[in-house]
């Protein structure tokens, strides 16, 4: 029974929408959801969906067509609606919903207060456990540099082992290079240990003035008292935080935790310009690009934006969220946070002031940035231009999909599939294989069994299409590759398929006199070859690509050969069967390192008995035979 003749007409079911919050999905005429959206009443919200003051938005007129069924689920609160839209955007990824992406991954600086001796470690995840944490900060490179640079300074711990009085420790190297003073020891005191710690905790809140100042006064303090060589760490201290961590912009007499975000739209795209600001100072920044943005409400933007930075579990809100108009859900976004992260938030719209200041930062960087990645998309849709011109593909090269094939004499055969997007590649959606059919040396059968896996594949599953197909190799790969991906339904005529091979031939190639070597292209409809030119973007393009499959599948092919060779040499020791060679491969990556084990560490292995780690052990290492004594003729 078809699904128009088993629902309700859409009509009718919108007079029994009823009068509470939840979340609302459109579903088209083939069942499939189109778009999902929340509401705190869905009688008024999703009835004003289909009012003919709603006829000028270019969103909406695009979608009521395509709806012939609408249900919903009703929440407790408006704060459940919001994270149930957020769970199933990215779970459906409807067609008319700006598509949420995983949300985003800070580091943190924590500083785990809780403990006897704290540590401070660099985090992804808040977790309440008592640690203070300094974030967020975008750059990692620079948020590293900077956690070095405290570690060298201000040498708190690094081990992880607990201190809790009730045991003492052998120091570490770290304190033989005087970047650590041994709390695992107790070398030094908690009370002496604990001043540290606030002067980290004051450095990683930017309250360096009055850092400095109490610094300044400790070395005083020592220099009176002949302590020469500690007055002479502390002034290093001061020296590091003036020239080397006091950089940070203040930009707020308030010292208050604000993110301010501004939204910036310029010829179909649009960006998020977002400013982390901690203790009244400029901490990081980030921006969100969203293309074909004209498609979209700047609500929709802007809640994107949020879902992002703050929906998940493990990610702190602050005091203040600076938006440069009303957001219709800040009541909903408020209420979340009071619910789920226990933190009293306010979404404020600056006029005037400081705050207005703040937005007009914001606005400022993220033009600039906006017009950067504009810049640099244009520039990769001329280069899919200049590849589509010069091989005289059917498509634009939007989505590529390349493969390779790895061995060994034929031994352990392996393929990858790289994807590459627009101009980038797209590493979560690569794959590898391990060729099942095919024993010895043949290329050629390996690519089919990949290809043939791959398609058929993508037509059960309804995946998306690449506009072309790269493989590694001359007209013997691509005659190979044409038989399976016909055979698996592929049309040929909508998608294109190239060859990428090398030549040696000066004659043939057509290029420069004195250069031997050249890449060429092959294409199942030309009979000869297309020679590309050195240095031109065609050929780095396609290099690229090519060269990203074989080096995953390179480690894929290390990774299987590794695990090969252990088992075949373990398969060598009498007395361990599967079980038990199964236990070793997961513990030890290759035989170069169960062959430098000691027998200690082979003991530990789960299911590896004291007799069984000394057979392995004896193995690698046979005791040397004594050497023979020469006998004595006799006199």
């Amino acid at each position: 029974m078809s699904f128009e003749k088993t629902a309700l007409k859409l009509s009718e079911k919108l007079t029994l929408l009823p009068d509470q919050p939840g979340i609302y999905r459109f579903i088209s005429k083939v069942g499939k959801i189109i778009y999902i959206g929340k509401a705190k009443n869905l009688k008024l919200r999703v009835r004003s969906y289909f009012l003919e003051s709603q006829q000028f938005d270019y969103r909406i007129v695009n979608l009521i067509p395509n709806i012939t069924d609408v249900e919903w689920i009703v929440t407790h609160t408006e704060a459940e609606a919001l994270i149930l839209e957020d769970k199933l955007i990215k779970t459906h990824k409807p067609k008319f919903n700006i598509q949420l992406k995983d949300d985003k991954s800070y580091p943190y600086f924590k500083l785990s207060v809780a403990e006897r001796y704290p540590r401070l470690s660099l985090v992804r995840e808040i977790i309440k456990d008592g640690s203070i944490y300094f974030g967020p900060y975008v750059s990692v490179t620079q948020t590293r540099a900077t956690w070095r640079v405290i570690r060298k300074y201000f040498p708190l711990r690094q081990s992880k082992m607990v201190l809790d009085g009730s045991k003492t420790y052998r120091p570490c190297l770290n304190h033989q290079l005087k970047r650590c003073f041994a709390p695992c020891a107790e070398l030094i005191s908690v009370e002496k240990y604990d001043h540290i710690v606030q002067s980290v905790m004051q450095l990683l809140k930017g309250n360096y003035e009055e850092l400095i100042d109490r610094l300044k006064a400790e070395m005083e303090k020592q220099a009176q008292s002949l302590q020469f060589e500690e007055a002479a760490t502390v002034r290093d201290q001061i020296k590091v935080i003036r020239h080397t961590l006091q950089k940070q912009r203040i930009v707020s007499k308030q010292k208050t935790d604000r993110d301010v975000l501004f939204l910036i739209r310029s010829g179909g795209f649009a960006g998020v310009q977002v400013l982390f600001i901690r203790n009244g100072i400029l901490l990081s920044d980030d921006f969100f690009l969203y293309k074909k943005a004209e498609r979209f409400a700047d609500q929709e933007i802007i809640r994107s934006a949020l879902s992002r930075l703050y929906l998940a579990e493990d990610r702190f809100v602050p005091r203040e969220i600076l938006l440069p108009f009303a957001y219709d859900d800040a009541a909903m976004f408020e209420e979340f946070c009071q619910l789920q992260k226990e933190s009293r938030t306010k979404i404020l719209i600056p006029l005037r002031g400081e705050k207005k200041a703040l937005l007009d930062l914001a606005l400022k960087n993220g033009e600039q940035n906006l017009t950067v990645k504009m810049n640099a998309i244009r520039a990769d849709e001329r280069i899919l231009k200049d590849v589509q011109q010069t091989l005289k593909l059917k498509n634009l090269p939007q989505r590529v999909e390349c493969f390779d094939i790895s061995n060994i004499s034929g031994t352990n055969n392996v393929a990858s599939m790289v994807v590459w997007e627009g101009n980038k590649s797209s590493r979560k959606e690569y794959r590898k294989y391990r060729i099942k059919s095919v024993q010895g040396a043949n290329d050629y059968a390996a690519m089919e069994e990949v290809l043939g896996r791959r398609y058929r594949k993508l037509k059960d599953q309804d995946q998306p299409e690449p506009d072309l197909i790269l493989i590694d190799g001359g007209k013997g790969q691509l005659s190979s590759a044409i038989k399976i991906l016909l055979e698996k339904g592929v049309d040929l005529e909508k998608i294109d398929l190239i060859g990428l091979a090398k030549g040696r031939s000066e004659k043939s190639a057509g290029v420069e006199k004195g250069q031997t070597d050249f890449e060429y292209v092959v294409k199942p409809s030309r009979k000869n070859i297309i020679p590309l030119r050195k240095n031109s973007s065609t050929l780095f393009f396609l290099q690229n690509i090519r060269d990203e499959a074989h080096r995953f599948a390179i480690s894929y092919f290390r990774k299987v050969h590794g695990k090969t060779s252990l088992k075949s040499g373990l398969e060598e020791i009498p007395g361990i069967g599967g079980v038990k060679r199964k236990k070793l491969l997961q513990q030890f990556r290759n035989m170069t390192a169960l062959r430098k084990a000691k027998m200690e560490d082979i003991e530990q292995v789960k299911g590896i008995s004291k007799k069984d780690a000394d057979m392995i052990y004896q193995f690698f290492h046979p005791p040397l035979s004594p050497e023979p004594t020469k006998s004595r003729d006799p006199d």
